[in-house]
């Protein structure tokens, strides 16, 4: 099954992120992207702004590092070949500036983006992508592209300007924008999906930290391609370019935070603090001090893939569930170091939607079955607890309780009344008990005091029970210490309990609550796997599913009895 589920993950993965390709690739044939020149604009203090460069203005090659650090206004300059096979097609120019422009193509103004500016208060931002279909080329040569451009409103300082000018066809133009995201639409979608039903698995049960660690990075998987699709789809005025780049980052590094986090809670994966701050010093100082934010995300990304991968090579459980979530992140690990920023455009989400998928539907999956299985144990349980309720009441001990009180009240009144008085108390703390699914450590100490009162009554000798506890407000099933308590008495005899009290001693290791009970030893050879045993275990699970432990044996001249329960907090 292992083996299956491992290669339909790849396989879902490799068909997500081979539809992409295809449709993000253009037609490198019909597409040209321009070489750029660069210069300074020196504009009069006051009127129009001019429609060509000066004779003496200082062209350089395009330099994207220096034109980053540039605010305007500026020349920018295009030189364009006309193929021979495009005279007088249809032609498109995209360009991409941070900044607002004057476009003017052979001479010809085309409409511009924004209002070039001498000053910040003097320009209105234009968008950080613009499309302009362009003229006819009246003859097969070089075309010439010039903008005017101002970039005052830079509010995050990037390293690379990013200006880039392509001329193709309209209809690759436009396609080249749209496509790709119809696969990411389908991605999110099968997400969205894969979200809805596990919450309608996981309502009305207490929420986990593995649950909510998984709710939030869904949510990280949904508004990441938002925000990522966010300049193709809509576009936005160049200001808000450095803002989604940040809100990129910060996408990038939550998701690095809470992969690896959601794994190590779902395989219960024990990581020590000092490692846990080590790997967050570790995100932020590559969010934080990395040249570009392109190598920012590669560089956290890949953190969080082998930092992911490490925490399912250290789990001991659920083996089949490991194999497919760490295939797709070591294919993630090699895709992103080979393919970089390529890979942050669109595969890194594929990869996040597919992983997400499977998590979420494994995760509810193992809700399901827990479900089943609670159901079984409740089943179990009730069986088991008549069965007790039953031992508690049965006509041979019953009988006995009855001819003992009958001479006790012939011979000993004050002692027959205080009987008649315990065997109440118990039946109705039974009756009371049995209909709950937890009690107070209080409660369950006072049912089994009852029963030891009622014992000790018949015997004419008090058994004591005798207890240490920090905190006696722990809640716990009914009936599993008064089941240990029946099982001494049984196996051990009530002389020797007279002889040997009670001792219960309840602590805290941890983030776990102890209670070890101790009573005499006995000499009985079947003591440990009978009712009152497998009703204390199911009891047990099906109040924490796989958080207790129950042990049992002998200590010495004691029996030992000592359960482990998880801590509300």
């Amino acid at each position: 099954m292992q083996i299956f589920r491992t290669l339909a993950v790849l396989a879902v993965l490799t068909a997500a992120v081979a539809a992409w390709m295809a449709v993000a690739t253009s037609d490198m044939a019909k597409v040209q992207v321009l070489d750029g020149e660069m210069a300074p604009a020196v504009l009069p203090a006051s009127g129009a702004l001019p429609r060509h460069p000066p004779a003496t203005a200082d062209w350089r090659p395009l330099d994207q590092g220096v034109l980053a650090g540039w605010r305007g206004p500026y020349w920018l300059r295009w030189h364009s070949g006309t193929p021979g096979e495009q005279h007088g097609a249809s032609r498109a120019l995209r360009l991409s500036l941070r900044g607002a422009s004057q476009l003017y193509w052979n001479g010809q103004p085309l409409p511009g983006n924004g209002v070039v500016g001498r000053t910040a208060e003097a320009e209105h931002p234009g968008r950080v992508d613009i499309v302009r279909i362009l003229p006819a080329s009246p003859d097969a040569g070089v075309d010439e592209l010039l903008v005017l451009a101002s970039s005052h409103h830079q509010g995050i300082a990037l390293r690379s300007a990013d200006a880039v000018a392509v001329v193709a066809p309209p209809e690759l133009l436009f396609g080249h924008l749209l496509r790709p995201w119809l696969i990411a639409a389908f991605a999110m979608g099968a997400l969205a999906a894969a979200c809805l039903y596990f919450l309608a698995v996981q309502r009305g049960r207490p929420r986990t930290a593995d649950t909510r660690l998984l709710l939030a990075l869904c949510a990280v998987g949904l508004v990441l391609p938002v925000v990522e699709a966010w300049r193709s789809l809509l576009g936005y005025a160049y200001p808000w370019h450095g803002p989604r780049l940040l809100a990129l980052l910060c996408l990038h590094v939550a998701a690095a935070a809470l992969l690896p986090a959601y794994l190590a809670r779902r395989f219960r994966v024990a990581v020590p603090a000092g490692v846990c701050a080590v790997y967050l010093a570790g995100l932020a100082a590559a969010a934080i001090f990395m040249p570009s934010f392109d190598a920012r995300s590669t560089v956290v990304l890949l953190l969080s893939l082998l930092a992911s991968a490490g925490v399912l090579l250290r789990a001991r459980e659920a083996r089949e569930e490991r194999w497919p979530i760490l295939a797709l992140l070591l294919a993630g690990a090699m895709a992103l170091a080979i393919e970089r920023g390529a890979f942050l455009d669109g595969p890194y989400f594929l990869l996040l939607s597919v992983l997400m998928v499977f998590l979420l539907l494994r995760h509810a999956a193992q809700l399901r079955a827990l479900d089943r299985n609670n159901a079984r144990l409740r089943e179990e349980r009730a069986q088991l607890s008549l069965q007790l309720l039953q031992r508690g009441i049965q006509p041979h001990w019953l009988m006995n309780t009855l001819t003992c009180l009958q001479e006790l009240i012939e011979r000993e009144p004050p002692r027959a009344s205080r009987m008649v008085e315990s065997l109440a108390d118990q039946f109705d703390r039974l009756r009371d008990s049995s209909a709950r699914p937890s009690v107070p450590l209080a409660d369950e100490l006072a049912l089994c005091r009852s029963h030891l009162d009622i014992v000790g009554l018949a015997l004419d000798r008090p058994i004591a029970l005798e207890v240490e506890a920090a905190d006696i407000g722990v809640s716990l099933p009914p009936g599993v210490l008064h089941a240990q308590v029946e099982n001494a008495l049984t196996h051990a005899g009530a002389v020797a309990c007279a002889q040997h009290p009670f001792r219960l001693r309840v602590h805290r290791e941890n983030d776990r609550w102890v209670l070890e009970l101790r009573s005499v030893r006995g000499s009985s050879p079947h003591r440990g796997r009978g009712t009152g045993t497998r009703y204390i275990e199911a009891s047990l699970e099906v109040a924490w599913p796989g958080r207790w432990q129950f042990t049992q044996g002998a200590d010495g001249a004691d029996w030992r009895g000592r359960i482990e329960l998880p801590c509300a907090s």
